[in-house]
Formats: C-alpha cells, structure tokens, sequence
C-alpha cells in the first residue's frame, strides 16, 4: 500500500513537471529563429548588393556593406 502510494504521487509529480516544462519551453524564443538582427542586416545587404554590382562584383559589394551596414549606400 505505502508503495502504491509513492509510485501515484511520482507519477502526479512527474505529470506536472513535463506540463510546467512545456509551458516554460513554449514561451522560450527559439535558437533558430532569432538571429538578433543579424539576418535583417544579411537580406538587406544582399539586396543593395545585387541591386548595385553585377556578376563577381556583387559579393565585393555585400562585403563591404556587412562592414558597415549602417552607412553603406
């Protein structure tokens, strides 16, 4: 009986936990979908790039606004 008992309330403690633990892994931003900025900055570079240079020339170009993203034109 005293068995029976703790095996029910681990299971009562376990049940909560991975539902506390789903709630907390839902509201957690994922690894893989922010990228701080950093993905904006690389599309936006890549359009002025191809928007700018030709061929080989445009890698030379989205290097240069990857320096500095802020003041490339």
């Amino acid at each position: 009986m005293v068995k029976q008992h703790i095996v029910r309330r681990a299971a009562r403690v376990t049940a909560v936990g991975l539902i506390g633990f789903g709630l907390v892994m839902a509201n957690a931003p994922s690894a893989f979908a922010t990228c701080a900025g950093h993905c904006q900055v690389m599309k936006r570079c890549a359009d002025l790039a191809k928007g700018k240079a030709q061929g080989a020339a445009v890698r030379t170009e989205y290097q240069k606004c990857m320096k500095d993203p802020e003041n490339y034109k």
